[in-house]
């Protein structure tokens, strides 16, 4: 392996949340190495990024057709989506609880699109791989998408959810277990974006303000086990 770039959304550019500025605006800035350098890094390989901020599959689809003649035989590509495609326009529901609101991408269109990539990946000669999604903590992502809401509307939110932030955690991991199922129906090694913590530490303490973005200490964590995972496959 010379190679290792990297398809997905934020976590895989390695973007955090810095802050919350006074009117509520979350200020994201890059890390000084993307989740895809720093697991290349570790393997001792050269990186390529192609991983953009709020990416889906359908737009991570249209990246790997943009760049997918930098891809050839004997480069490992590693895709991670899922995060922005299980996500709500929050405050559509906030204004219209009892309608019918759909994720980002709905659960066929996930599935196609990402199948499409595997399938132009593999047609360059290149090896894909998936990772699984990392945790989140749901908690604290909806005290962030309701920052900006009023009373009201957050109670809608909260109703919509069914008066528990479970739902959002249930809607992660529906996409979650997707990822994992296309990975075993289209024979994709599967790389496991847990969070490996220590005795009496949570997740939550590798997650940014906003429950979803891995923080400093987490991508560190997370480089570490993929590249471990990697090595063990391509070895």
């Amino acid at each position: 392996m010379d190679m290792l770039a990297g398809f997905g959304d934020s976590i895989m550019k390695g973007v955090v949340l810095r802050r919350l500025r006074e009117d509520g605006k979350p200020e994201y800035e890059l890390t000084a190495q993307s989740l895809i350098e720093r697991c290349a890094q570790r393997l001792g390989v050269t990186a390529a990024n192609y991983a953009r901020f709020g990416c889906t599959a359908s737009v991570g689809e249209k990246m790997v057709e943009r760049y997918e003649d930098r891809l050839q035989t004997g480069q490992n590509v590693l895709l991670c989506y899922g995060g922005n495609d299980s996500d709500y326009d929050w405050q559509s529901i906030a204004e219209q609880p009892h309608s019918a609101h759909e994720p980002k991408t709905v659960l066929t269109d996930f599935i196609e699109a990402y199948k499409r990539m595997i399938e132009r990946i593999r047609h360059k000669g290149a090896t894909p791989f998936i990772m699984s999604l990392p945790p989140m903590d749901a908690n604290r992502y909806f005290e962030f998408v309701t920052r900006n809401l009023t009373e009201l509307q957050r109670g809608n939110v909260l109703a919509w959810l069914n008066g528990t932030t479970d739902r959002i955690i249930a809607g992660h991991e529906l996409y979650n277990q997707t990822v994992r199922q296309i990975a075993a129906d289209q024979g994709v090694c599967l790389l496991d974006g847990s969070l490996h913590i220590g005795a009496g530490q949570s997740a939550s303490d590798y997650l940014c303000a906003d429950g979803i973005h891995p923080n400093d200490a987490g991508l560190t964590l997370l480089a570490d086990s993929l590249a471990g995972q990697l090595r063990a496959l391509v070895a």
